[in-house]
């Protein structure tokens, strides 16, 4: 089905709790480099999946945010960090 919304944005109410869907290598340094990126905010973080040969490991990342700005600066630092392989 094709979406005739003439590309309105999303309207997202905050504070909201947002996922993050991070993956990683090393499951210690992900979980490390999500606690000094999120430090004060509320999170949670959750296995999700391994990838076939176990290289790659999949985490939920939920954090209370209180606006746009924050969201993104948080997915900006996430997708920067070098123990982060990616972040959607």
């Amino acid at each position: 089905m094709i979406d005739n919304r003439n590309n309105e944005e999303a309207s997202i109410d905050y504070p909201c709790e947002w996922v993050y869907k991070v993956i990683g290598s090393n499951k210690e340094s992900v979980q490390n480099a999500i606690a000094s990126i999120v430090q004060d905010s509320a999170y949670q973080i959750n296995d999700s999946n391994s990838s076939k040969t176990g290289k790659y490991l999949s985490f939920n990342v939920t954090v209370l945010v209180g606006d746009e700005v924050y969201r993104n600066k948080i997915y900006q630092a996430f997708k920067g960090h070098d123990d982060i392989k990616f972040v959607f």
